[in-house]
């Protein structure tokens, strides 16, 4: 075999689940009813008002939460990337764990404490004390879940920004009679612009394309996921070719702002690294006001987990809360629900080993660029369905293989290809970032004696790299866990997920909500456990290193 065969073959094959479901969708969008090429489709779209309306209520949802998320994510990183504040490394750490956490988890949970009758709002009338607002349900509620899931990613970003440098061009500023204001403002914040840009990207985009969040909690208020999913797989009015246009306008603006994020990076200016940035002490006001501005930030972002856990343990009733320990939710679970937690376990563990292949293999040619172009056109087919929702990648897939001679709609293969599309970027970038590392010289110096190809990679790169390739691993097993909207459009019975109970669960009025937070609490072990060996391992490593 050629050295060209194996990235050739791993392009084709990513070329075949990735690139062709995406045209079958571009080609849809522009066929008319007859299968003749028309513009109709978008003029039916466009004339209609319902589809307005979703886009650009998914547009506000993706600016409000990308900036809210920006905002309170800004001063966090700051704070823990500049200063001396108690409890810093607990504050970065509960940010990494919040981040593996599924995205309608904080729905399902502020719905259970703000809802119409929800903990919080139940308690405060029986207080005699009244509600600010009558439910969490809503583009407002929809926001604030976006918000406070997407911010602990935005504030891991964040932190390396404000961390990189060594600050020679603050104490320039100091020395030149700067206030930490006028520095902070004029300096540190442009220098740090383009990592505030990513940011405010990746949370725009993951409420943009975010579907569980909207359906539980967005009381009619429709986005352009939530169409998609009713136009698609509706029994009573299925229009693949309204869904198709509504792909094809996500996967557009989503391209567009990745280009205008790129373009923000390639502004960055070079900063020195020569020594270590000092974090500075903070005084005894400023001290309490960081600590406690952090501590409610972690307390918002933690809620969703605490509450879910708790009311797991807690006695349901026509779906009403009584505050009533009981274990009889996790004997429901185990009776009635326990085949999906093997379903999500044995799938997501076939999807990261075929991804860190994959990946692996990837990573490699694109780090060594033994064909630029061929390196080029696997870097970017891989990062394409970054920029894709998971529902337009969905979408996509059961187009394409929906029918014979694939017929794999309904089957484990198509959730299984869905996984490693979807997270295959992960275990790549991470891989890719380590391989780099590696001096080429060692292979060549393997295969001056006599080693094959294969073999100097598997005796002198892999264990160079198996640290990166795990986290990788991890971290797609964990995003394979986890997914929702490309999991509601494509299972089929026996294939039913832990997400899809739990989505299912908690979107029927008096269902049992206390197995549902059973089986999500179940869910949140299968995702903590493997990522707290993980950061252990990596923290054992870096100790261990000189």
């Amino acid at each position: 075999m050629s050295r060209r065969a194996l990235p050739l073959a791993v392009l084709a094959l990513l070329s075949l689940f990735i690139l062709v479901p995406q045209l079958r969708v571009l080609v849809a969008a522009f066929t008319g009813p007859a299968g003749d090429p028309s513009l109709a489709p978008w003029q039916e779209f466009f004339g209609d008002a319902r589809f307005r309306e979703a886009l650009l209520h998914s547009l506000w949802l993706a600016l409000a939460t990308g900036l809210g998320a920006t905002l309170v994510a800004v001063p966090t990183a700051y704070l823990l990337a500049r200063y001396e504040v108690p409890g810093r490394a607990w504050f970065l750490e509960l940010a990494t764990m919040t981040t593996a956490s599924p995205p309608f988890l904080g729905a399902y949970a502020w719905v259970l404490l703000l809802g119409a009758s929800g903990v919080v709002m139940r308690g405060l009338r029986a207080a005699g004390l009244g509600t600010p607002f009558r439910s969490i349900v809503g583009p407002g509620g929809i926001v604030w879940v976006g918000v406070w899931f997407t911010a602990a990613s935005v504030v891991l970003i964040l932190h390396d920004a404000f961390r990189a440098g060594d600050g020679s061009l603050e104490e320039a500023a100091a020395m030149a009679g700067a206030s930490r204001r006028r520095t902070l403002t004029s300096i540190t914040l442009p220098l740090a612009l383009p990592a505030i840009g990513t940011g405010f990207y990746l949370a725009a985009l993951q409420a943009f394309a975010d579907f569980g969040t909207p359906k539980l909690i967005g009381g009619g208020y429709t986005t352009l996921p939530v169409a998609l999913y009713y136009e698609f797989l509706s029994e009573v009015q299925r229009r693949p070719a309204m869904a198709a246009v509504a792909c094809v306008l996500m996967a557009a603006l989503s391209a567009a702002g990745l280009g205008f994020q790129r373009w923000l990076v390639s502004k960055t200016y070079p900063q020195p690294s020569t020594r270590q940035r000092v974090r500075l002490p903070l005084g005894p006001l400023a001290r309490r006001l960081g600590v406690g501005f952090l501590s409610l930030s972690a307390f918002l972002s933690l809620v969703p987990h605490a509450v879910v856990v708790l009311t797991s343990f807690m006695t349901w009733r026509a779906g009403v809360l009584q505050w009533t320990p009981t274990l009889e939710n996790y004997r429901r679970l185990w009776s009635e629900s326990w085949a999906p937690i093997g379903v999500s376990l044995v799938l997501s563990g076939i999807g990261t080993a075929i991804a860190v292949a994959l990946g692996a293999a990837a990573a490699y040619w694109i780090v060594r660029r033994r064909t630029p172009l061929l390196s080029a056109l696997l870097n970017n087919l891989i990062m394409l369905p970054s920029v894709i929702p998971g529902t337009v990648l969905a979408i996509g897939l059961l187009l394409t293989f929906g029918a014979p001679p694939w017929a794999l709609a309904g089957t484990a293969t198509i959730l299984v290809v869905a996984y490693v599309v979807r997270r295959l970027a992960y275990v790549t970038k991470a891989v890719e970032t380590a391989m780099a590392r590696v001096p080429v010289a060692q292979e060549e110096a393997a295969w001056a004696s006599g080693a094959t190809p294969p073999r100097a990679f598997f005796e002198i790169v892999l264990p160079q790299v198996r640290g990166a390739l795990g986290a990788g691993a991890a971290s797609g097993f964990l995003q394979m866990m986890t997914e929702v909207s490309a999991t509601v459009m494509l299972y089929a019975v026996p294939w039913v997920t832990m997400t899809v109970v739990i989505f299912t669960y908690a979107l029927q009025p008096g269902s049992p909500f206390g197995v549902a937070s059973a089986m999500t609490t179940v869910l949140l072990v299968c995702i903590w456990v493997p990522l707290r060996l993980v950061s252990r391992h990596t923290t054992a490593r870096e100790q261990r290193a000189p």
